[in-house]
């Protein structure tokens, strides 16, 4: 009996050892001094926000991406006010529907108090640049780890050793503490839970790294939820103090980032990130009351510069994006929800790799409806999962689907499986372009077959953080012939006639080098990219198929600019229609008729310069309750010039077996005023051919229309419609 007693009182015991409760008694005195002494701090704030997304499982980067510049003055007698002084944005992707509510940041303006104090937007809708506690904005409240009732939520570990760490403010020695929120609170309460450094001198918070999280019975609202499709599951946090000349202990660097775990996509499905640095702070003379009534009290007061000076500012400490690229998200492994741990139980999660695995429409399976499944061994089997897809096409009334394993450990992946899918024969493809749904708007800007078949795969990854691979394949497949099963899209367009191909069985080996994958239209990162792609097959189809792309891409305040250059060539005897180049129409010459010109060898240069219009790029509000992407208006200017070519026997074959060439509009062939044979559906360009167009983009450029004409006499200028960022 005596020893179940003793078990139970150590159970409940605060801290681990004699020492660290010693020293949070000293460091809670500390708290409880800064919190009652009068005075304050004014400094400038410079807030980098971005959203964040991830393609293809390991291809992550902001999608989003603004600046904002913030006059702060925090006090005991006046609470918090920030003056908005200057702001700039690079938009690339759908604004979402919580898009204002990252607009000013996340502020805690400073770590003393019983409580924590975050200010963050707490409902739906637009920003408006003249609000305080009484409006839309709201301090989140989290228990102070060093709060006078800080053994009510809390358990303490750690030796009172200190140690060398290195943050934003250099190289520090900090005595490290490690917060655990107890499980056995009657009443939901927003805690801290991760690492708490102190100052040995003074006792004062240095940092607070880790997650807020709601312990206790589940609630809506506040920091943790929102009225989205993605339940952001963790708030992960980098709180960094420094100390003024005074003995002042005031923030210095201030991180937020949600984690939502997404049953769609691998890994989370999406993030916010917002990172805030305190520049030249300056101490407050004493006044007014003491910040522990200070906090409870007073508001927080936001005002803004007019548009035109936000618009104007120029005095920007750091290059946009810096703050962004300086950090990752594997920063806080240990703190993210557990469905993206390593570690853990076994589970399975209705989860894919891209929207089609669940849902797409095109001209050969209609409407396809899918279900995939991905189980996560995690402790049963450390670094494998195991993935099965399926579903059926319902114009075509055939099923499809995939079943694999892979295995990875470190910058390494094996991948084995086989699958029966629907395969696109484009080339010159844009990054993370998706035929998913290519007959819901226009004629379906795709050719198909399906292919079937199993192999094995091995991946190197270059770095952690960009997505840049190294990966060696080899497969057994089989190319069979498709056709459309759909005359007309649900915009009412008559649907192409699906192109031919070679059928045949034939051992595949492919060799692929991604390197910055992210340098693209989807993400705000400046830079350089190269994907280089050499494959081969060999049996009933005998070919060598190369492969480049170079993409550059430079953000220009408001203006993005991004070029890319692709060239190929298909080495063989008689080369399959299906791995030739095609140009024209989406797919590369929008001047041009649909995939017109074709050949072994191909290059296609490309550049767009976008400008997001000033307008219309708020948030839609429906109600209280539900907000929608705002249509976020944006005007582009592209040029491209492109050639194929096709002079061997084998190649000129090639090109005439994709078909005959049928009008878009009738659907009737297409035949020779004079000899009146069918004209072929492609024939080789005689020289470099290129193209204007203007478009004007909504929702980030994911839906956008235009006029478009070729350089050239005798060509029509072409209505451009154009779905999913297809540059």
């Amino acid at each position: 009996m005596l020893g179940v007693l003793l078990a139970l009182q150590a159970a409940a015991a605060p801290c681990a050892a004699p020492a660290p409760c010693r020293l949070l008694d000293a460091a809670a005195a500390a708290n409880q001094a800064a919190m009652l002494a009068p005075g304050g701090y004014r400094a400038t704030i410079e807030t980098e926000t971005s959203t964040l997304g991830r393609r293809e499982g390991r291809i992550s980067g902001a999608t989003l991406l603004e600046q904002t510049s913030s006059r702060a003055r925090w006090s005991s007698g006046g609470g918090f006010e920030q003056h908005v002084v200057g702001s700039r944005s690079f938009p690339n992707a759908i604004p979402l529907s919580r898009l204002a509510f990252l607009r000013i940041g996340w502020v805690m303006p400073t770590m003393s108090g019983e409580r924590l104090p975050l200010i963050a937007r707490s409902g739906p809708g637009e920003t408006s640049f003249d609000e305080s506690l009484r409006g839309r904005f709201a301090a989140e409240i989290i228990v102070h780890p060093l709060a006078s009732d800080r053994d009510k939520y809390y358990r303490f570990e750690g030796d009172s050793a200190p140690v060398s760490r290195r943050d934003g403010g250099g190289l520090r020695q900090v005595v490290p503490v490690t917060v655990i929120p107890r499980d056995d609170l009657g009443e939901p309460e927003t805690l801290f839970e991760g690492e708490m450094d102190l100052d040995p001198a003074s006792y004062a918070v240095v940092r607070l790294f880790g997650r807020f999280r709601v312990v206790g019975r589940a609630r809506r609202g506040g920091l943790l939820h929102f009225a989205d499709m993605f339940e952001p599951t963790v708030t992960l946090v980098d709180l960094e103090n420094q100390q003024l000349p005074g003995g002042l202990w005031v923030p210095l660097v201030e991180r937020f980032e949600i984690q939502a775990a997404s049953s769609l996509s691998s890994g989370y499905g999406a993030a916010r990130r917002v990172i805030s640095r305190f520049h030249e702070v300056e101490p407050l003379a004493a006044e007014g009351i003491p910040v522990a009534i200070a906090a409870s009290t007073s508001g927080y007061v936001l005002t803004s510069a007019p548009g035109d000076s936000l618009r104007s500012f120029r005095n920007w400490y750091a290059r946009a994006g810096s703050a962004t690229d300086a950090v990752s998200e594997a920063d806080f492994s240990r703190y993210r929800p557990d469905r993206l741990q390593p570690a853990g139980r076994p589970f399975l999660a209705v989860q894919g790799l891209q929207s089609g695995d669940f849902l797409r429409f095109n001209r050969i399976e209609g409407l396809f409806t899918g279900l995939s499944l991905m189980a996560h061994l995690r402790d049963a089997a450390p670094g494998l999962t195991v993935r099965a897809a399926g579903g059926y096409g319902w114009s075509e009334q055939r099923g499809r689907g995939m079943a694999g394993a892979a295995w990875e450990k470190g910058i390494w992946r094996l991948e084995a499986g086989g699958a029966r899918t629907l395969d696109v024969t484009n080339k010159f493809r844009n990054q993370f372009d998706n035929p998913a749904l290519g007959a819901m708007i226009g004629r379906d800007p795709w050719d198909y077959l399906e292919r079937e078949g199993g192999g094995a795969a091995v991946l190197r990854a270059l770095e952690p953080t960009r997505g840049g691979i190294v990966r060696l394949e080899l497969a057994r497949v089989t190319d069979r012939q498709v056709v459309r099963n759909m005359e007309h899209g649900l915009s009412g367009a008559r649907l192409r006639i699906n192109r031919n191909i070679a059928p045949g069985s034939y051992w595949r080996a492919r060799g692929l080098v991604d390197w910055n994958p992210d340098v693209s239209p989807l993400f705000a990162r400046d830079g350089v990219g190269f994907r280089g792609e050499i494959e081969a097959g060999s049996g009933d189809l005998d070919y060598t198929r190369v492969e480049g792309r170079v993409v550059l891409r430079k953000s220009l305040t408001r203006f993005f600019f991004i070029a890319r250059l692709h060239a190929g060539a298909v080495l063989a005897t008689d080369p399959p229609p299906q791995q030739l180049f095609e140009l024209g129409g989406p797919a590369g010459l929008p001047g041009y008729d649909y995939k017109e010109f074709a050949g072994d060898r191909a290059a296609l240069f490309r550049t767009r310069l976008s400008y997001p219009l000033p307008f219309l790029a708020a948030p839609i509000r429906i109600g209280s309750g539900i907000t929608l992407p705002s249509l976020a208006p944006a005007i582009s200017i592209g040029f491209q010039g492109g050639f194929t070519d096709a002079r061997s026997g084998g190649g000129l074959a090639a090109v005439r077996a994709l078909g005959d060439k049928y009008d878009d509009k009738t659907g009737e062939l297409v035949t020779d005023p004079v000899t009146g044979e069918p004209l072929p559906a492609a024939v080789a360009t005689d020289k470099v051919r290129m193209s204007v167009d203007i478009r004007i983009g909504f929702f980030g450029d994911a839906l956008a229309v235009g006029l478009a004409r070729a350089l050239e006499r005798g060509r029509k200028t072409k209505l451009v419609l154009a779905f999913g960022r297809q540059f």
